[in-house]
């Protein structure tokens, strides 16, 4: 689905106002891993540690969060097919509070959640406010965990009543068992013929780090008017097209998710620009995307959706990326510089709380630096971006040091020094919510500006 389908019928959620719909974007903090493409950080003076010495790791994840990689692999029979988006239980995980799950209550409804790593939870919390009608609101709940399949070897964690109209409701489970597959069970609400939540939210931890998005390249079937999309892997960047509106898209892999910008071209000539979140079904072979407009409000939710299905492993032809069947990152990269004079750099990973780069971003950095030796006359920035977490003197230098250390590794790789410079906007120009996994997930990043 895409976005400027939420015109054609009850499709879509996310062409109705953001409040009915969407709101931020993130994947989880990375996971610490060996680094073949690491440096020390510059000296600045001071160190990330020495901003921050209390920093030891990320604020609570929401791990069944979208942007934590989790999947809905059932749903109530109400939520079947695709013209239900408004209503659909994605909106139980978008971290949206103005966005809701409805299903006909009849006398049950249930809802199976399957995350992208073995994981233990603590604790479950539950969204009921902001229903057209409170009485949809879930009296009587279960939730349960299991470690075979999305259809057995279910064990209850919590069984509990909820208040009517009331946001974080916040319990302990009752037994902290590992799992993939989480299940909601409605048994009861306040008397409505419809049941209904705005967000359920999952804390604890991942007891495995084995995830990856791995063999996007191919065809796929994007549905509701998205057209033919063709999607290039290179590494932890992706490359791609489709037909709607000529839209080309990049991005880069983060844990499990796929951070994008995607850019559209009307009849007249005039160009849309977003960024959003891809996540891919288990056995990789659906896609589902949640976008905003760049220039949005930090504070505004997803704007629109995309989804469709692989079809097979052929890339066919993306026509306005040059180098498609070569190099198609390092092209679109080149033509996105030139056309607009910056690009984000998703796919450029590092530990977290450290510039220490992640041995998954140096396909990328290769990537770049073959760039910048094709065109020797570019003299570029580059800028560190990061989230609020651990504060403004903490992100500054962070953020220094890690578009530091980018440049630091393009000049290993043979790019002249005098044609780089680096420097750190910490949490200072978010393009997204910091109040979420999501939106701070789209806040950290490197972009590359030419002067």
């Amino acid at each position: 689905m895409r976005k400027s389908l939420v015109f054609t019928g009850a499709l879509l959620c996310l062409g109705l106002s953001l409040a009915a719909c969407k709101k931020e974007e993130a994947p989880p903090a990375a996971e610490a891993a060996a680094a073949t493409h690491s440096i020390a950080a510059p000296d600045a003076g001071v160190t990330v540690e020495d901003a921050a010495p209390a920093i030891v790791g990320p604020p609570p994840v929401d791990l069944l969060a979208f942007s934590a990689g989790t999947q809905i692999v059932a749903k109530p029979e109400f939520n079947q097919g695709i013209f239900m988006m408004p209503y659909d239980p994605i909106n139980l995980f978008d971290e949206s509070p103005s966005s809701d799950w409805s299903a006909s209550f009849k006398p049950t409804a249930v809802v199976v959640f399957e995350f992208p790593e073995q994981t233990e939870v603590e604790r479950l919390v539950f969204d009921t406010a902001g229903l057209n009608r409170d009485e949809k609101g879930p009296k009587s709940v279960t939730v349960e965990i299991s470690d075979t399949s999305k259809d057995a070897g279910f064990q209850v964690i919590l069984k509990t009543d909820l208040v009517m109209a009331k946001n974080g409701q916040d319990f302990p489970v009752t037994a902290k068992l590992p799992g993939h597959w989480l299940r909601l069970t409605i048994n009861s609400n306040y008397g409505d013929e419809y049941v209904g939540m705005t967000g359920l939210h999952a804390y604890g931890k991942q007891l495995t780090h084995d995830a990856k998005l791995e063999g996007l390249s191919g065809t796929y079937n994007g549905w509701s008017g998205w057209g033919k999309v063709q999607l290039k892997q290179e590494g932890t960047r992706v490359t791609g097209c489709y037909e709607y509106q000529d839209g080309v898209m990049s991005g880069g892999i983060e844990g499990r998710v796929l951070k994008t910008e995607m850019i559209e071209t009307d009849s007249t000539g005039d160009k849309s620009r977003q960024t959003g979140l891809f996540t891919f079904s288990p056995d990789g072979k659906k896609i589902f995307g949640l976008t905003r407009k760049v220039g949005a409000a930090p504070g505004d939710g997803f704007s629109s959706f995309y989804s469709g299905e692989k079809i097979n492993d052929d890339i066919g032809d993306c026509p306005s990326i040059l180098g498609w069947k070569g190099n198609a990152a390092q092209s679109q990269l080149g033509n996105e510089i030139e056309s607009t004079g910056r690009a984000r750099l998703d796919g450029i990973n590092f530990d977290f709380a450290s510039a220490k780069l992640r041995a998954e971003s140096a396909p990328l950095l290769k990537q770049v630096a073959g760039m910048l030796n094709e065109h020797l006359d570019w003299k570029l920035t580059l800028e560190g971006h990061t989230d609020n977490v651990g504060g403004a003197t903490y992100n500054q230098t962070l953020s220094a040091q890690r578009a530091a250390a980018v440049v630091s590794d393009l000049v290993a790789q043979g790019v002249d020094a005098g044609r780089l410079k680096s420097v750190g906007f910490g949490m200072d120009k978010p393009v997204a919510s910091n109040d979420s996994d999501g939106g701070r997930s789209q806040n950290r990043r490197v972009e590359i500006v030419k002067e």
